[in-house]
């Protein structure tokens, strides 16, 4: 690290060095040696090495043979006594199961997080199923079903914004073309679903259905991956609507809801009774 670099460093605060070193786990994508993290958090690795060394202390990162870091079960718990995308979850969970069983496909529920989806849950076909799609993984979200799904929810402005930045390709079936993801966006909201073949690999495809509260807004999307060739995503698209129904239904049903005058004009609206 150059002088520079080095004052960069001393200037951010305590709080700061610690975040960037959790931040670097987001980045690094799960378990990272000392190294990874020193230069995913742009930290010098002295300090590093004493971060991580406080965080092991707390009970934050675990250390595994081979001598690798992750982040232990104690910030999930720590989440899931506030987080509100952990309660959609738990709402969730008991019909993701199902339509996983019942499809037999890899099931994923996700929110939107700025310009990406973020899943909260994902039950797959096979253990050793890599990629994105797993539990706290991310990706744009013009490149899948359910991130198109929750851009369509998202609103005018939080679209225009979107497609004012940056749109990453992964195949040349991948949208990028702001008017064709707008006219996208426009199907979405009339059909309240979606089908992406082949936007981030060659032989996968997916179908993503909106999951709304009782004010009738998206508040997230359950998402199926399915392969191209092999399965027929129109077969698939019921299953998928009728776990989203059932999970709005869910999540509308908690107490503390709005006047039901309200609510009840709402999940007529969304399509729910």
């Amino acid at each position: 690290m150059d002088i520079a670099a080095d004052e960069h460093v001393k200037k951010r605060t305590a709080a700061g060095r610690m975040l960037s070193l959790l931040d670097a786990f987001l980045r690094g994508g799960g378990a990272l040696r000392l190294t990874d993290i020193s230069r995913y958090a742009d930290l010098p690795l002295p300090t590093a090495h004493r971060l991580v060394r406080e965080l092991l202390e707390w009970g934050g990162l675990e250390q595994d043979e081979e001598g690798c870091y992750r982040l232990s079960g104690k910030f999930l718990r720590l989440a899931s006594s506030s987080t509100r995308g952990l309660e959609i979850r738990e709402h969730a969970l008991p019909h993701l199961i199902a339509l996983h069983r019942t499809s037999g496909q890899a099931v994923q529920l996700a929110v939107r997080d700025d310009r990406d989806i973020v899943y909260l849950e994902a039950l797959r076909t096979h253990p050793n199923w890599s990629g994105e799609a797993r539990i706290g993984g991310r990706l744009p979200l013009h490149v899948s079903a359910a991130g198109l799904v929750l851009l369509a929810g998202a609103g005018p402005d939080a679209l225009e914004d979107y497609l004012s930045g940056p749109l990453k390709r992964y195949t040349e079936h991948t949208p990028v073309d702001p008017d064709a993801i707008r006219a996208t966006v426009a199907r979405i909201r009339q059909e309240k679903a979606m089908i992406a073949e082949r936007f981030i690999t060659h032989d996968a495809g997916g179908v993503g259905v909106p999951v709304t509260n009782g004010m009738g807004e998206t508040i997230a999307a359950v998402g199926l991956i399915y392969f191209t060739g092999k399965d027929r995503p129109q077969a698939l698209l019921d299953m998928v609507r009728l776990a989203a129904h059932r999970i709005s239904r869910a999540i509308c049903e908690r107490p503390g809801q709005p006047d039901p005058r309200t609510v009840d004009f709402k999940r007529r609206h969304a399509g729910l009774l």
